[in-house]
């Protein structure tokens, strides 16, 4: 429904902060345009009331439905609402639209309100601006932002410093980070939990788990307690180590810590105990596992893959086809493309291909999960391997007829696959012709098959 007469729309100063929305609209009647539309709009339904509106945009933006089409219809009507909703709901919003991922919708409709005077920023909108401009890459602009809040006298919060130690962080520069940590208390702000996350996550993906570790006790000495996804990032970080019984007292001390492990803490355990490619760790890894169930948590489709994975590379493939079977039925979690690719590539390892290419079309034609080219290519591998080189052709060119899912196309890895597989087989004329017809197809280079090919 149209707004109420309460929200009639008053005159705004015009937007010359931004480009228009799309070609067809002139920047002098964008504000007119977005009104117009917002009382057209039917989606967000009658407001009647200042605190219906705030509430009203609260639901919208936990909505399972929300995206960036409704993003715009729900700043639309707060564009033109009058009096405009708080601050808060604006930052409410550009909070939500950020997990969307959208950075530059983020600063569009920051610059968009500011620039139609519907919004007094306060330090968490400076904030979530700052850190959308360090995502974007654009360290100068979010710098520019906190020396505008510096010169104004503003206060620096402690959410707001996180933002910029995490950005500087991100990009590497963790010598900046760790000036700007030491001088917080100089800016009226002392680290919190946060903070201290920013910085053991980064040091964990640099392999300094030493140095996580130090971060750790300090934060623990000044009495700040470290939240359960700190102390699962310092389990993931031991576990990329392989420092599993590092990583596996850590979990121990969990409880005494004051905190329960939860799936993630188990899940990431779990994973670094079944990646050993070691049989004897992998039954450590199911121990873990039957702490997880009597603890009362369920694996998720993640964890339950990760397993399937372990016991393929130590050739259980039948345990690990099993524990496919009962997902659904004992955890409640489906397999996915990435669960079937992983255990088809088990069965193409020893040779059981023609069990490889049942599942494959039990995939396509009855179990609702669409192969992909990474299913394809592993299959292809597969047969080239058990010398059955004319169904490797066969489905190759299948892949390459297939006009309604591109995901289903076949890449460079999986021209690559074949040719080396043709020319291992002393194939050398069909090799050529795959050659010849990769080059004059220019497909693309497949990279992320080869990142999963090497988990």
């Amino acid at each position: 429904m149209a707004l109420m007469h309460s929200f009639s729309l008053r005159p705004r100063r015009p937007i010359s902060l931004f480009t228009a929305v799309s070609n067809h609209i002139q920047r002098q009647s964008l504000y007119r345009y977005l009104a117009q539309r917002s009382l057209l709009s039917r989606e967000v339904g009658s407001i009647s009331s200042f605190h219906q509106l705030e509430r009203d945009i609260r639901i919208q933006c936990k909505s399972h439905n929300f995206g960036n089409t409704a993003a715009l219809k729900l700043f639309d009507i707060m564009l033109s609402s009058n009096p405009p909703p708080s601050v808060s709901s604006f930052n409410i919003l550009l909070t939500h639209v950020k997990r969307l991922g959208d950075y530059s919708l983020v600063l569009w409709i920051y610059k968009t309100a500011l620039g139609a005077d519907v919004l007094s920023p306060d330090i968490y909108t400076h904030g979530i601006a700052i850190d959308t401009y360090f995502r974007l890459g654009r360290l100068d602009l979010g710098f520019g932002v906190l020396g505008d809040l510096i010169k104004r006298g503003w206060n620096l919060n402690v959410v707001v410093l996180s933002c910029l130690i995490d950005g500087l962080c991100k990009h590497s520069r963790i010598k900046d980070a760790m000036k700007l940590f030491e001088t917080m208390p100089e800016l009226g702000s002392t680290p919190g939990a946060v903070t201290y996350l920013v910085l053991i996550t980064c040091y964990i993906k640099m392999g300094q788990i030493g140095t996580g570790l130090a971060i750790l006790g300090c934060m623990m000495k000044f009495g700040i307690t470290p939240s359960v996804q700190t102390l699962n990032a310092l389990v993931h970080g031991l576990c990329t180590v392989d420092k599993l019984v590092e990583a596996t007292a850590l979990v121990l001390r969990l409880p005494h810590m004051g905190f329960a492990p939860d799936v993630i803490t188990y899940g990431t355990l779990i994973n670094g105990y079944f990646k050993s490619k070691n049989a004897c760790t992998v039954e450590v890894g199911f121990g873990v596992f039957g702490e997880m169930l009597k603890r009362g948590h369920h694996p998720n489709t993640i964890v339950c893959t990760a397993m399937v994975k372990g016991l393929c590379d130590i050739n259980r493939v039948d345990e690990a086809s099993v524990l496919v079977e009962k997902m659904y039925s004992k955890f409640g979690c489906s397999p996915n493309v990435v669960t079937y690719s992983t255990l088809i590539k088990g069965l193409c390892a020893i040779n059981r291909v023609d069990e490889a290419v049942v599942l494959v079309e039990m995939m396509r034609d009855e179990l609702g999960c669409s192969p992909n080219v990474i299913t394809y290519t592993t299959l292809i591998n597969g047969l080239c391997c058990v010398g059955d080189t004319q169904a490797a052709l066969k489905l190759l060119r299948e892949m390459e007829n297939n006009e309604k899912n591109d995901c289903c196309k076949p890449d460079k890895v999986t021209y690559l696959t074949i040719i080396y597989n043709l020319c291992r087989l002393g194939e050398m004329n069909e090799a050529l012709k795959e050659l010849e017809k990769m080059d004059a197809l220019k497909v693309s280079d497949g990279s992320r098959f080869r990142k999963w090919q090497r988990r």
